[in-house]
């Protein structure tokens, strides 16, 4: 197990600093799919388990359309921020390059930072990669598809440029294939975002494209039905930003089957029903509350870069972590928690208590940060406070499971395995002096 600070360059997502960039707002139309519109791509057994494994990549395909022709289709996987700056019409530019001899390295720039642009990227690998760039050589129309971070298609659009000038082609037919070892050529990308910024038309071995800016985005609306036969809707363009984040809770717990999962618990508290917080899950073992604090994007008449958001997500840590704190003393006190319905729930109250800030991205805080707020939670209640992201939480689920599969006892259950990950990433905290961290575990294959 390895934990780094998250911080740190995620796989397939580099920034660089630089002057150039444009965040300025833009008008938008976001069309809601109809039967007649909707389309979905639905990712082959390879690259759903790429875009599970990974938060932030991009990748070309050559996919069978609704008319049974394969056309290139370039299939954009990004956190909840990074998608909605593409919808609000960011800048965008498509990059590929040559690196390390006769890999073939592509992505996309996104100025959602004038001075930090993004790059989400991947090395080309597959035939199927080559062929989608053969076909955008060859000024084949190509569409593009949203994935959040459970790598759900929530969006799609046209992409109106024509690649037939461009010297794609040929990087694409001088690159080698096979599987690429991205933790090598990670350290390449830097350099890669360097030279596109310069954009020297020059370079035999660059291509760097102006992608037009896309509004007309198309919305995958998408539902869970619940392991309590409950129904959560999932659109990840709501106007209400803040509910959409609030659900990606339940989407990502409800495999852990809690004895006791509660949307918007409640409390009596002078007289009146309150909401204690936006979630709570319990089981024999321990109680889990959660804190969700989301950055608006889509409804902002300017649109924001990352540090502004930055500054906004400190003081949001610093709320949530006090509601938090009186959260978990009323649980405490024994204070009967209520659902939507008013009925109270029996839940686990003496073990330490596991409250969870789930905000949209834990990059945008420093590397060193919170140490205080954790400290001041574990004395005051007695409990663990963790900072997470959907990408994140994903990735602690995702241990769960494996930890509950490869159990030999078979008595360890997904709650057990859930409470156990996240006692080890607090420690893991603590040692670091950070709520900020990242925590890859590696399995060896028996």
């Amino acid at each position: 197990m390895g934990a780094t600070p998250a911080n740190a360059t995620r796989l397939r997502c580099n920034r660089r600093s630089s002057s150039s960039g444009d965040s300025a707002a833009k008008d938008i139309v976001i069309r809601r799919a109809t039967r007649e519109t909707a389309h979905v791509h639905l990712l082959s057994d390879h690259n759903r388990s790429e875009f599970l494994a990974t938060p932030q990549l991009v990748r070309l395909d050559h996919a069978k359309g609704e008319d049974g022709r394969f056309e290139p289709s370039l299939l954009i996987k990004g956190d909840a921020l990074v998608l909605k700056y593409l919808v609000r019409g960011v800048r965008v530019q498509f990059v590929a390059a040559r690196v390390r001899g006769d890999r073939l390295l592509y992505g996309l720039l996104v100025f959602d930072d004038p001075a930090h642009p993004a790059m989400l990227w991947s090395v080309m690998e597959r035939e199927q990669e080559q062929l989608a760039m053969f076909a955008l050589a060859g000024g084949e129309p190509c569409q593009l598809f949203l994935f959040n971070e459970f790598a759900i298609n929530v969006a799609w659009n046209d992409l109106p440029v024509n690649f037939s000038s461009s010297r794609l082609g040929s990087l694409a037919a001088s690159a080698a294939l096979g599987p690429a070892d991205h933790s090598v050529l990670h350290a390449a990308v830097d350099d890669v975002i360097g030279r596109a910024l310069g954009a020297d038309p020059a370079d035999p071995e660059l291509l760097v494209v102006d992608l037009p800016v896309l509004t007309d985005w198309r919305m995958v609306n998408n539902s869970l039905v619940t392991n309590s036969a409950g129904i959560s809707h999932l659109d990840a363009f709501d106007a209400d930003e803040g509910r959409q984040q609030e659900r990606v809770i339940a989407w990502l717990t409800d495999n852990l089957f809690p004895l006791v999962a509660i949307d918007q618990p409640r409390v009596h508290k002078g007289g009146k029903l309150r909401e204690l917080t936006d979630a709570l899950l319990s089981y024999p073992l321990g109680t889990f509350l959660f804190e969700s604090k989301a950055l608006s994007l889509l409804d902002r008449p300017t649109l924001p870069d990352r540090s502004t958001l930055a500054k906004n997500l400190l003081g949001h840590v610093a709320k949530a972590a006090r509601q938090l704190k009186g959260a978990t003393r009323q649980v405490k006190a024994g204070t009967d928690i209520l659902d939507e319905k008013g009925n109270a729930h029996d839940i686990e109250r003496t073990r330490p208590i596991h409250a969870i800030i789930l905000v949209p991205d834990i990059r945008l805080l420093p590397d060193t940060f919170g140490a205080d707020l954790m400290h001041d939670f574990m004395a005051a209640t007695g409990g663990y406070l963790h900072l997470l992201d959907p990408s994140e939480l994903l990735r602690i689920v995702q241990t769960t499971a494996e930890f509950v599969r490869r159990s030999e006892s078979q008595l360890v259950t997904p709650m057990m395995a859930f409470d156990s990950r996240l006692i080890a990433r607090a420690e893991q905290c603590a040692a670091n002096g950070s709520l900020v961290v990242e925590i890859v575990t590696h399995f060896e294959d028996r």
